[in-house]
């Protein structure tokens, strides 16, 4: 940029120079063609006072005027010319044979009386200023003067201008490059400013100058400009950071593809539901039949500019997920939220099975109810008949009251957050008191029962909830037993955990149904379920009393060897335990 401007500057004196040269060539040269041309004229003048020799001696009257002339110091060329062009007398030359009638200054004397020219002398070979002026109508009298005294002038004032404007190229370099720099300071900032905003730094400044010129206002502005985009970018981003948490917040996967079916941006949760872990932006939708299955919903809204809602199968069977999906940008790309309704089909299957399990449930006892007493009703029915059907009513009737007591259990375990009944409380003694309680249904079985708890074993439980947890863990073993067969309960600390087993030697559990043991009505042998009075509700009611205490419930089992019942509450702490 100096040298740009050092090079304009230059430019500038280089052109100053040359037309005030010119100018000034141009008024000197005037100003010597008018004094020549007045020292013509006054020559003229007096030569033409006597003009009775012109005729006699031509040549010798030009010679004698023009050595007169010399004399006094002027050195001027005396030619007298007939009134036909022919040189009669010239003060330079003996004899002239070229006609002179069509010069300018003899054309020009005929027409006005008196005429100029400058130009080289075609006899001389020298520049000169002529004068000519017609005498009598029968001769040109015309004085001449070589102008070598103005080429002269002429010559050294383009030197002295040649040497002028080299000096002042120089003045106006070393002038110009500390003025320059000092000027483009401020824009050498700017542009390091500007650079160092491209690059990301919005915190930088340019010094303002206190002039209030060109340059200080647009510092001023500059600064203004960057604060103001620095505060717009610092929102964006805020912006940005505050819709990335919320979509990496969402239990919905959130995916954008543009109009050719590529990524534009999505949310950690795509990858988690349609399990496309190396899914990047910018990649076609192609990796999987999931997400196929999502391009062509994409691309269909995309074509259409209609908004869809539709569900497609996941990676395994039991996965559903609703796609929803919009056009955005005026159709240029497309919006989808892609959410997991697999839980809540799962649950709509529930509920299904629930009714139909309930309804199966209440309907064989209260079918045989209804049969018992239409036998009943009959007459001729004996006494020994009769005690039948009401054994009969009788069973029916517990077992109905089983089932809703169980139900009810059920309903308040699902409803309570936390049991207010909850108290420090020894399994050991509760083990015992289910044990004692079962012993007469353990004999009837022909199970012998044993217990091995350390005593010192406490947890933070309503003693019903628990007694009523441990008595159907232990009521399922001796049912579920061979005769002769053997429960053993124990417990023990682990990690600040009371581990309790109840181990039988029973019929063992199958793989397939260990999935679904804890779900409410599920029986793995319906048959002999009902036959030993069970309603299904009673894993589903110990795995939510486990739960409600902060624990859990898993089971081991091999067919025909027997199954492992495993409950895992936590330790009733110091402060329970001071509380108690």
């Amino acid at each position: 940029m100096k040298k740009k401007m050092a090079l304009l500057n230059s430019v500038i004196v280089v052109i100053s120079f040359t037309v005030a040269f010119v100018l000034c060539a141009v008024q000197v040269h005037s100003q010597y063609e008018t004094e020549f041309t007045r020292r013509l004229d006054a020559v003229l003048s007096l030569s033409a006072l006597d003009t009775s020799q012109f005729a006699k001696n031509p040549q010798g009257e030009a010679q004698l005027l023009g050595d007169s002339l010399k004399k006094s110091g002027q050195q001027i060329r005396i030619s007298i010319i007939s009134a036909q062009g022919k040189v009669l007398g010239d003060s330079a030359m003996q004899e002239i044979n070229e006609n002179h009638l069509h010069r300018p200054e003899i054309q020009q004397a005929l027409k006005s009386g008196r005429g100029y020219d400058i130009r080289v002398s075609s006899t001389t070979h020298q520049r000169y200023l002529y004068a000519a002026q017609q005498v009598e109508n029968h001769y040109f009298l015309r004085a001449a003067m070589r102008t070598t005294e103005m080429d002269t002038v002429m010559r050294r004032l383009a030197g002295s201008a040649a040497v002028c404007i080299f000096i002042g190229i120089l003045i106006a370099c070393f002038a110009t490059l500390p003025l320059v720099s000092r000027t483009l300071r401020p824009l050498r900032e700017l542009t390091d400013a500007a650079k160092e905003i491209s690059r990301g730094n919005f915190t930088r400044r340019v010094s303002v100058s206190p002039a209030k010129d060109e340059v200080g206002s647009l510092a001023r502005s500059f600064n203004r400009m960057i604060r103001s985009t620095e505060n717009a970018i610092t929102e964006l981003d805020r912006n940005q950071s505050r819709l990335t948490g919320l979509l990496e917040g969402m239990d919905d996967g959130v995916l954008a593809v543009d109009s050719t079916g590529h990524v534009l941006f999505f949310n950690e949760r795509v990858r988690i539901l349609l399990s496309c872990p190396n899914l990047q932006v910018s990649d076609a939708l192609d990796s999987s039949l999931v997400l196929s299955h999502v391009a062509d919903i994409l691309q269909r809204v995309g074509k259409s500019g209609e908004t869809c809602k539709e569900q497609i199968a996941g990676v395994t069977a039991e996965q559903q997920f609703t796609v929803y999906a919009a056009p955005v940008e005026g159709g240029a790309s497309v919006l989808a939220v892609i959410s997991d309704i697999s839980r809540m089909k799962r649950l709509e299957q529930m509920r299904s099975e629930f009714v139909g399990n309930v309804t199966h449930e209440l309907k064989t006892p209260l079918t045989s109810i209804r049969a018992s007493i239409e036998l009943l009703k009959s007459s001729g029915r004996d006494a020994k008949t009769r005690a039948y059907f009401y054994e009969v009513l009788d069973m029916e009737a517990e077992r109905l009251q089983h089932l809703i007591d169980d139900m009810l259990v059920l309903s308040r375990l699902e409803n309570m957050r936390q049991d207010t009944a909850a108290q420090p409380i020894s399994v050991e003694e509760t083990v015992r008191d289910s044990v004692e309680r079962l012993s007469m249904t353990a004999a009837k079985h022909q199970i012998s029962v044993e217990f091995h708890v350390d005593p010192t074993l406490l947890v933070c439980c309503a003693p019903m909830r628990l007694e009523q947890l441990f008595t159907n863990l232990i009521e399922n073993a001796v049912k579920y037993n061979h005769p002769g067969g053997k429960v053993e309960i124990t417990g023990a600390p682990q990690h600040e955990i009371a581990v309790i087993k109840v181990r039988d030697t029973g019929i063992g559990i199958a793989p397939e149904h260990i999935p679904r043991l804890f779900e409410r009505f599920y029986r793995v042998d319906a048959s002999r379920s009902r036959e030993i009075g069970g309603t299904g509700l009673g894993l589903s009611i110990v795995k939510h009393i486990a739960v409600l205490y902060g624990g859990d419930i898993s089971v081991e089992s091999k067919v025909g060897a027997g199954s492992v019942f495993t409950v895992r509450l936590p330790l009733a702490s110091a402060e329970h335990t001071g509380k108690a």
